[in-house]
């Protein structure tokens, strides 16, 4: 698991890479949330890079969604394979995370709703 962050237009994307499993769960967790902890307030995860994902690495996800939520922040998910997409739908994860095709699309948006 890879995890890079920059900062655009006030923005925090967080660039996962390699695979999102229970082996790589708790060091993905603890990066992320230092991001939150650290950032903007306004977060793109962005899985372009992100070949597999299992249940432990959707915990990674939600864990960091409710962090920056008690932070009245907003947190958005980008760049999903179809594979990676799909399982967001069939555990309806869909329905807390707003989903864009690319990190640009998602600072846009986060950018045009603050």
């Amino acid at each position: 698991m890879l995890l890079k962050h920059r900062t655009q237009d006030n923005v925090d994307i967080a660039e996962l890479g390699g695979r999102l499993v229970m082996a790589d769960a708790a060091k993905a967790r603890a990066e992320l949330l230092a991001v939150v902890e650290k950032g903007t307030g306004c977060l793109v995860v962005d899985l372009g890079d992100v070949s597999f994902v299992d249940s432990s690495g959707l915990s990674v996800l939600i864990a960091a969604f409710k962090a920056i939520e008690v932070r009245s922040g907003k947190m958005v998910l980008a760049g999903l394979s179809p594979e990676i997409q799909a399982l967001i739908e069939l555990t309806r994860l869909n329905e807390i995370f707003l989903v864009f095709s690319d990190a640009e699309r998602a600072v846009g948006y986060l950018t045009s709703a603050e």
